[in-house]
C-alpha cells in the first residue's frame, strides 16, 4: 500500500485524465467550418485536455515511484466511472442502463483489487 503522497497521486492521475477527456471532448463538437482535426487542435479547451493529459502521466510518474503497478492500475479504471457519470451532467448525454451496469461491475472490481 503506497503512502499519502502516492493515493495522493494516484487520484490526481484519475482527476487529471477524467478532465482531460472531458476538455477534449468538449473542444471537438462540431461547430462549422475548421471543425476537423487541425481546428480541434487548435481550440483552447483541446490544448487544456491534452495539458492534463501530460499533468496526469506526471503524476502517473509519481504514483509509481510510490506504488506498485499491480496496485495503482486497477484504480485507472475510476476515470471510466468518473466520465460516465459525468458524461450527462458536463456533455448532456444519455447514458444507457447497460452502460451503468457495466461500470457497476468495474466498480466491484476495483473494490476487490484494492483489497488484494
Amino acid at each position: 500500500m503506497p503512502d499519502r503522497a502516492g493515493l495522493a497521486a494516484i487520484a490526481a492521475t484519475v482527476a487529471l485524465t477524467v478532465a482531460g477527456q472531458l476538455l477534449v471532448k468538449l473542444g471537438t463538437a462540431p461547430s462549422g467550418p475548421g471543425a476537423g482535426l487541425l481546428g480541434s487542435l487548435l481550440n483552447p479547451r483541446v490544448a487544456g485536455g491534452l495539458g492534463c493529459a501530460a499533468a496526469a502521466a506526471l503524476c502517473w510518474i509519481a504514483a509509481l515511484s510510490r506504488s506498485t503497478l499491480s496496485f495503482a492500475y486497477p484504480f485507472m479504471a475510476l476515470a471510466i466511472v468518473l466520465v460516465l457519470a459525468l458524461s450527462p451532467l458536463v456533455l448532456g448525454e444519455s447514458v444507457p442502463s447497460t452502460r451503468w451496469l457495466g461500470v457497476a461491475i468495474v466498480c466491484v472490481g476495483i473494490f476487490v483489487a484494492s483489497r488484494a
